[in-house]
């Protein structure tokens, strides 16, 4: 099942172009304006549909929807680069094809946690979500395998810290 297919079971409704799909689930929604905020010309509850995509990048739409304290807006990008979680070699790959674009690398601690302790992708490929998805890879893993994260890359600080989606997997 897609990730589209499954969130529009859950009562989200999608709205999408070439690059991008967005999701909404005003059920989830508390109102808190960042969307609004972020770019009232893309998210505009005056008017129907209230998400226009044509308004702005793909990169500005996905940066505002990370902001979204409640999930109920959430977003696919529809490029063809696949995340592959490779537990023997420690790490979530990015593949454009058969190409490895970026990785999030972890180390295992004497505990059993997990270090993330690098995420990159490459240049080329920056701007487009891609290194989220790699660290969000490894999360679900961890959650998976029943593990704690430990984020020592700064990327994965920046992105697991302080948010409370997160918690259940920091030690």
């Amino acid at each position: 099942m897609t990730k589209k297919e499954q969130l529009e079971r859950q009562g989200f409704k999608a709205y999408e172009n070439d690059d991008i799909c967005v999701f909404w689930n005003p059920s989830l929604c508390t109102h808190s304006g960042k969307c609004v905020m972020g770019n009232n010309a893309v998210f505009d509850p005056l008017r129907r549909p209230w998400v226009d995509l044509s308004q702005a990048d793909t990169k500005e739409i996905a940066d505002i929807i990370d902001q979204c304290p409640s999930k109920a807006l959430q977003y696919e990008l529809k490029n063809h680069i696949r995340i592959v979680f490779e537990e023997a070699e420690q790490q979530a790959t990015a593949y454009d094809d058969d190409k490895p674009i970026g990785e999030c690398q972890y180390d295992v601690d004497s505990t059993g946690n997990w270090i993330i302790v690098h995420t990159g992708v490459r240049p080329e490929y920056n701007g487009r979500g891609i290194a989220k998805r790699l660290v969000e890879s490894v999360i679900e893993a961890a959650r998976e395998h029943g593990v704690k994260i430990i984020p020592l890359c700064s990327y994965a600080q920046r992105i697991m810290i302080g948010k409370e989606e997160y918690q259940d997997v920091l030690v």
